[in-house]
């Protein structure tokens, strides 16, 4: 039997078979095919059945139809074809003994491209002079030393310490972390004997991070990395006489023999540590020198002569320094990009406390009026004898404890991860629960409330805490949307899912509807269209709820038409992941 498959669209993975001769399609609940994309029309077009097949016709839809790209009416349909309606594009799917050669691709139909009938031609047809898996990429940069030529394996060697680099800066967002890492690959791949990351102070108090000892202080940097090739050295030291170097001249140096340069044979910490070699580095990232990176090599006991004097052969080479500037450039930009992601957040969370402060805030005192009000009303209550008085100081009293009540309510399900408890439940039970909860709201404001299910007893695997609130939230704003109406109506349905496996709950109202500009953000929290009396908090932990069950929340609505209300679950116990 031929199908519809969605390609593209918030419905994308269903398949819907034709099994009837007619199959509208729309964002009706009556359609067949049924979509969540809010540009097309409740009923929007149809597929159906004629002499010559089955054809798509459009049903006088706002935004059009399209076939293979072009606008159409009414078409026979052919294997292959692909409708778009609204954002979502289906496909014509044939029947199971048509696919094969009759289906074409319109585009290469359109170029007469034929698709390669013998790829295995393809060594015949081009001079192929070699293989490689695509995995070989990854496994050679991780293991440089399984290569084959001296030529190959020096190039990886060098390669790798990079891509290992690059690879660090894209998973490890911990400053720290990330430096200890990244001084560890190129102290191996260096053979240095020691290796220090030294910060400047701004960037390493952005970052955080603490220098490794009071000693480890130099001017305007720390070192907040050290690591060791050589154990049992004592004190890792650092030349501030080198790294005021680097720092002035703006260059990266290798000194390949400390003791006897002119420029650093007097500073006391290379003679006291007896370094012999140095690499250090600045760590230039996009804006400004973050730090530098600062290695050094001792003279071997079997490099001495028998003077005791280290004889003239160098391990650290210009290569090493050139290399070692590029994983310091590296690790710069990755500090940069840590410091300003974490700026971000910091910007984002400080933004979003801020509006919720200056909500709440709002919100907090209206309802400390309204108890200070309640409060004076029996004051006078109290002091004049009234019963009256006293009555309605104590209800104004009470509906504002109620208000609180549900704000804070509203606040801790909306800010609490909270692990739902799933169990078997009917869902007809709940629906039914909710309904007579709400009866006598819906009549004080002239409303009828109803249900309609589909079966007597529904079973799902549901938090019932959860679903219960989070119906019981949407019933009372159909309610307050109907305050105005004459004659307001509030319908709670429960209906099968056209995608096996999942339910739907609707509520729904012929209220005034909801703003087209409303639509976009009325889960958002803190958006409320009751003024004073919303805690702007409702919907939004109704989506929260509904996503932990791994369903979806959505609303369909138009002015002057009411608003529907989707919850979209499944039957089954969720899946873990």
């Amino acid at each position: 039997m031929p199908s519809i498959i969605i390609l593209k669209g918030l419905d994308e993975g269903r398949r819907f078979e034709l099994l009837t001769p007619l199959s509208a399609i729309g964002r009706d609940q009556a359609c067949f095919i049924r979509l969540q994309d809010t540009e097309i029309s409740r009923r929007h077009a149809e597929v159906y059945k004629s002499a010559d097949g089955f054809r798509f016709r459009d049903l006088g839809s706002a935004n059009g139809c399209f076939v293979n790209c072009k606008s159409v009416r009414d078409v026979l349909l052919k294997p292959g074809d692909q409708i778009q309606v609204g954002q979502t594009v289906l496909l014509f799917a044939p029947l199971a003994g048509e696919i094969g050669a009759e289906v074409a691709d319109p585009f290469l139909e359109s170029l007469k491209i034929k698709p390669p009938k013998e790829p295995e031609n393809f060594e015949r047809s081009f001079a192929l002079l070699g293989t490689v898996p695509e995995s070989e990429g990854s496994a050679l940069l991780s293991r440089p030393e399984v290569a084959q030529g001296d030529w190959l394996r020096s190039a990886l060697a060098r390669l790798g310490v990079i891509y290992e680099t690059i690879n660090a800066t894209s998973q490890i967002l911990d400053i720290q972390l990330l430096l200890d890492r990244i001084l560890g690959l190129v102290l191996k791949t260096l053979s240095a004997d020691h290796g220090s990351v030294l910060l400047a102070t701004s960037f390493a108090q952005s970052a955080a991070l603490k220098s490794q000892g009071d000693s480890e202080t130099y001017g305007d940097f720390k070192v907040v990395a050290r690591a060791s090739a050589v154990p049992g050295k004592g004190d890792i030291l650092v030349s501030r006489t080198v790294v005021d170097h680097v720092m002035r001249e703006k260059i990266g140096v290798l000194v390949s023999d400390a003791l006897n340069d002119s420029r650093f044979n007097a500073v006391q910490s290379i003679v006291r540590s007896g370094v012999r070699e140095i690499i250090c580095v600045p760590m230039r990232g996009r804006h400004a020198t973050v730090g530098v990176i600062y290695l050094d090599k001792h003279p071997k006991e079997a490099e001495m002569d028998i003077h005791g004097t280290p004889k003239r052969s160098f391990a650290f080479e210009k290569e090493h320094l050139t290399l070692a500037i590029a994983v310091a450039h590296q690790a710069a930009l990755a500090v940069e990009d840590t410091l300003y992601y974490k700026a971000r957040v910091q910007g984002e969370r400080l933004a979003a406390v801020g509006e919720a402060v200056a909500h709440l805030s709002h919100h907090i005192k209206n309802i400390l009026q309204g108890l200070k009000s309640g409060g004076e009303i029996l004051r006078m209550g109290v002091r004049d004898q009234e019963m009256p008085l006293l009555e309605q100081g104590l209800r104004i009293i009470e509906k504002n404890h109620t208000r609180l009540f549900d704000l804070v309510k509203d606040m801790l399900g909306f800010s609490k991860d909270r692990v739902p408890a799933f169990q078997e439940k009917n869902l007809v039970e709940i629906l039914t629960d909710v309904v007579e909860l709400s009866a006598p709201m819906a009549k004080a404001n002239g409303a009828e409330i109803r249900l309609e299910t589909f079966a007597q007893e529904v079973v799902a695997f549901v938090d019932p805490e959860g679903i219960h609130r989070t119906i019981l939230n949407l019933v009372n704003n159909a309610i307050d949307a109907i305050r105005e109406k004459s004659y307001g109506l509030v319908i709670v349905g429960l209906n099968p899912s056209v995608e096996a496996g999942y339910v739907e709950i609707v509520v729904s109202d012929n209220g005034e509807g909801i703003a087209e500009a409303d639509m976009k953000t009325i889960f958002a929290p803190f958006q409320s269209s009751k003024g004073n009396s919303g805690t702007g908090l409702g919907l939004a932990v109704a989506r929260k709820t509904i996503e932990e069950h791994k369903g979806i929340i959505w609303v369909e609505s138009k002015p002057d038409e009411g608003a529907s209300f989707y919850v979209k679950i499944p039957l089954g116990p969720p899946v873990k992941g």
